[in-house]
């Protein structure tokens, strides 16, 4: 089986507020925290000693103009990280890349409004990349990058699990067969499958 290491849910207006939203202790009447429209989960599991990390995000109805805008940068700064996760990379690259994804998208100020990942393995993270991290990736290792982006109203996480192979590619350890994904576009024209908004 899996062990849960780390869930966070969220919704409506607190995506945009709390990146990572694990559990509040309230008034305890659930007043004001009904689901209204949009749900996201974002979680971190154990198999055999090794973690994996994913985050999903549900709309009850139509998507918002806003969400959909913001949902399919989120997905574009990830499949950027996913694919120059290369051996060799510096954590101090792969971060320049995430904030030069950001800034080329319209979003320079959200690169420092989280974390945005790195290698994952017996932990959650072992390394985050950030500016001067001299972390190298290497082959056979696992990566989680979970870019984030808080609009006015909502906000959205792109992330899944990826293991560097032997030949420098990357392999999509947590893949959700029924969950839907889009071809996500990079600057210099490549492609990644990545999860999409599921509309309910």
């Amino acid at each position: 089986g899996i062990d849960l290491v780390m869930i966070g849910v969220a919704h409506d207006e607190r995506i945009a507020w709390d990146r990572h939203p694990l559990a509040r202790l309230g008034a305890g009447d659930g007043a004001g925290s009904e689901l209204k429209k949009v749900c996201m989960i974002a979680t971190c599991g154990r198999r055999k000693g090794l973690v994996c990390s994913l985050s999903r995000v549900v709309c009850f109805g139509e998507v918002s103009e806003e969400l959909r805008k913001i949902h399919d940068v989120c997905m574009e700064v990830d499949a950027e990280l996913n694919l120059a996760t290369t051996p060799g990379k510096t954590a101090d690259a792969l971060y320049a890349l995430a904030a030069k994804a950001y800034a080329d998208r319209g979003f320079p100020e959200q690169i420092e409004q989280h974390h945005q990942g790195g290698l994952i393995g017996y932990k959650c993270r072992h390394w985050i990349a950030q500016p001067g991290g001299t972390q190298v990736v290497k082959a056979g290792r696992a990566y989680a990058w979970n870019p984030t982006i808080a609009g006015k109203t909502i906000g959205t996480k792109s992330e899944d699990t990826i293991l560097v192979t032997r030949d420098g590619s990357v392999e999509n350890l947590t893949p959700s067969s029924d969950w839907p994904y889009v071809e996500a576009k990079t600057a210099d024209g490549k492609t990644m499958k990545r999860p999409d908004i599921l509309v309910k």
